[in-house]
């Protein structure tokens, strides 16, 4: 931080950001923690938080359990930001919680398209991969042709519902 005067919390979230994007992780991590120390409630003018981007440090360097409980945080402060119910989703799904992942990823879903930058046809296929590694067989392939439906070329999307058609049809 190169301000003489004591930090404002606008100012730790500006420099935690401009660490992250440098990419600085230590520097990013220190703002954040300063930060959430002096205003654990800081929203930015945009609407992010920094227990958002501590989530997303955590997440990149492996300490998932640690990035789950940051996104939820976020989450604490806005139950709809979207980048913290994708990160918490996905830590979810690495760490084997698919029913976690789900329900993430529908609430997602119930804000509908026109409300979120994440297109619907990705969430029906991250629900349908949940389903999957539970050998849910009939709930990943239906979320799997709603992806499909959707996006009919993508080959990820047409291997899973063969997939779970051949193991639904035995």
């Amino acid at each position: 931080m190169t301000h003489k005067s004591d930090p404002t919390p606008a100012m730790l979230f500006e420099e935690g950001l401009r660490c992250f994007k440098k990419p600085d992780g230590v520097g990013a991590v220190a703002a954040f923690r300063q930060l959430i120390a002096m205003d654990p409630g800081y929203v930015h003018t945009d609407g992010d938080n920094p227990f958002f981007y501590m989530g997303k440090i955590h997440e990149i360097e492996g300490d998932l359990e640690q990035a789950i409980t940051m996104y939820t945080r976020s989450l604490a402060l806005d139950q709809w930001d979207e980048e913290s119910l994708i990160g918490r989703g996905s830590c979810y799904t690495v760490l084997n919680r698919w029913q976690d992942a789900v329900a993430d990823f529908k609430k997602l879903l119930s804000l509908g398209q026109g409300l979120r930058k994440v297109a619907d046809h990705m969430l029906f296929y991250a629900i349908a991969e949940n389903h999957r590694k539970q050998s849910h067989w009939r709930k990943a392939l239906t979320w799997g042709k709603k992806a499909l439906a959707e996006e009919p070329e993508n080959q990820r999307y047409l291997l899973l519902v063969k997939a779970a058609n051949e193991k639904v049809v035995k």
